[in-house]
């Protein structure tokens, strides 16, 4: 088979999901520009914690993990709390598994056993692994004078996705999300048929270590890299039947959207960077390897 045998056979793959993209793109757009009442989201963190930070994590976008990054540097919320939504959080793995009807039922898999183990690592974090934690609470903090320009700009800057485009109207920046999000499918898609062509089904499962128990491992330092090619990727080649569920799971848990840059960028304790890096890895792959062995 020549390359443009395989262009065609990746375009007959994959054009199908297009369209749901953008239809699934459109319905968080709306979502996404409705003025909610950040307080309530605020208060409600420090309230019910870990619950409701796995709650909102499973909401298809980085945006949450970098606001629980920010709270979690202010000291505004516990490190359970912060680590529930890290975990719940999928990026772009939820929109690309809606576009594949046949991964509906990975797709509900993924999300519900996501948020139990986000809810449940969030707790054992604050009742057990670091109980005396103490978090400035927004009641109790004083009302400051702020230049309103600077904080839009900070806020506009600090926690907005890369991935989405508000100066755009809504269609444009789902179109634009949608076919963003498509390419990165079409060249993982295209690679893979071309390695399957070049080396064989055979030799590319040994590559990918598949059915191996250090894959889950693999996949869960891969999705700590920083961007939505990584989900792209570790969706695409469970889609393909190259990674385990187990492993997919693995990669979903330890990527937390920018959550990790923005702890860095805002120049969050070295000590808890390497506690939240630690409990996310460690989380994946035993979540990972425990799937396999089942």
């Amino acid at each position: 088979m020549n390359i443009i045998d395989i262009i065609l056979d990746t375009i007959h793959d994959t054009w199908a999901m297009l369209p749901l993209l953008y239809i699934t793109y459109c319905i968080l757009e709306v979502f996404e520009r409705k003025n909610t009442q950040d307080d309530k989201l605020f208060f409600g963190l420090q309230r019910l914690g870990p619950i409701l930070g796995a709650i909102v994590g499973l909401i298809p976008q980085c945006g949450f993990s970098i606001l629980a990054a920010m709270l979690f540097v202010q000291n505004n919320i516990t490190l359970g709390t912060l680590v529930s939504v890290m975990i719940a959080t999928s990026d772009e793995a939820i929109p690309i598994l809606i576009s594949n009807p046949k991964m509906y039922s990975s797709l509900l898999g993924i999300l519900g056993l996501k948020l139990i183990i986000a809810i449940l690592v969030g707790l054992f974090t604050d009742h057990v692994l670091f109980r005396k934690q103490k978090i400035l609470r927004f009641e109790d903090m004083e009302e400051e004078d702020y230049d309103e320009d600077e904080y839009e700009e900070e806020e506009n800057s600090g926690s907005s996705c890369p991935c989405c485009y508000p100066e755009y109207p809504l269609w444009i920046s789902a179109l634009l999300r949608s076919l963003k999000i498509y390419v990165f499918i079409f060249i993982t898609s295209f690679v893979l048929t071309l390695l399957m062509e070049c080396i064989g089904e055979k030799t590319l499962s040994m590559i990918l270590l598949q059915d191996n128990l250090f894959q889950p491992i693999i996949a869960a330092l891969f999705g700590f890299i920083p961007n939505c090619a990584a989900t792209v990727v570790l969706t695409q080649l469970y889609a393909a039947g190259e990674l385990s569920f187990g492993s997919l799971l693995a990669g979903l848990i330890t990527n937390a959207g920018l959550g990790l840059i923005v702890m860095i960028r805002y120049e969050a304790r070295k000590k808890d960077i390497l506690r939240t890096i630690s409990i996310l890895f460690i989380t994946g792959v035993i979540v990972g390897i425990g799937f396999m062995l089942l």
